[in-house]
């Protein structure tokens, strides 16, 4: 398992992407942090996000996935260190929440982007195992518990025991695993990311 491991990050070139450290000037990558609306599998730009943010239908599943990674070597190569530090502790571990508020039938019925959510899932299992502590899933509707049987039939027994999917009422579970400043506002928490151009979500 580890000689594959090693094998996958020399074949994806994974430790040539340009992760931003304090030792060097790379760009710090941010994943796409909101939208106004979808329309024909295209984003409309947020405040102060940029349009080239948001073509995704531009944008190949190859892309997609290495800006994947390149989020998850930053979490790991730079995040964690970084807040290990400031905290006098290790952490290696992510809290991940999928907001699912507005999502139609239609989007959760859409087989190229489940099998994308497939494949990520996997690859992740298979190359990033123990990163993840708790994954919440919020806002989910009703039809979600349909899509969930089949996602979760891809998923390891261990990576499922730390999925919850939760519905509107969510504010009190996710406070219990993140403090109050921490945590978007829109989800229940007091943050709006003062400190970001556009806050915790642009709007």
């Amino acid at each position: 398992m580890v000689n594959e491991w090693y094998q996958w990050r020399k074949d994806a070139r994974i430790d040539d992407l340009p992760i931003a450290q304090a030792s060097n000037t790379f760009p710090v990558p941010y994943a796409i942090r909101g939208y106004h609306s979808v329309a024909d599998a295209n984003l409309t730009a947020g405040m102060r996000v940029s349009d080239m943010q948001l073509k995704l239908n531009k944008v190949t599943m190859n892309g997609l996935f290495e800006f994947h990674f390149m989020m998850q070597e930053f979490l790991n190569r730079t995040i964690f260190p970084e807040c290990s530090e400031m905290a006098g502790c290790e952490i290696s571990k992510q809290v991940v929440i999928f907001d699912m508020a507005g999502i139609s039938i239609g989007m959760l019925s859409h087989w190229p982007a489940l099998n994308m959510l497939r494949e990520m899932l996997s690859k992740d299992q298979l190359y990033y195992p123990e990163c993840m502590h708790l994954t919440y899933i919020v806002n989910a509707p009703s039809m979600f518990v349909t899509a969930w049987k089949l996602i979760r039939s891809w998923l390891d027994p261990r990576v499922i025991s730390k999925i919850h999917i939760l519905g509107k009422d969510h504010a009190d579970v996710l406070l219990k695993q993140i403090p109050d400043y921490n945590l978007p506002a829109f989800l229940g928490g007091s943050c709006r990311c003062s400190h970001m151009p556009g806050g915790c979500v642009p709007s």
